[in-house]
């Protein structure tokens, strides 16, 4: 299946790539990808015990 922007033909003014957003500049570190996974479910367990 083709995205929509796909077949986007850029006006004169427009870059032909399209710019990265601040955040894409820098791959995810691999933590940041297991705390996506570990945050994909509600976290219900009590934690006010010390």
């Amino acid at each position: 299946m083709s995205r929509p922007d796909e077949h986007h033909v850029p006006l004169p003014d427009e870059p032909t790539v399209p710019e990265l957003e601040e955040d894409e500049n820098v791959a995810p570190r691999p933590e940041e990808e297991i705390a996506d996974v570990l945050r994909a479910e509600p976290d219900t367990e009590d934690h006010a015990r010390h």
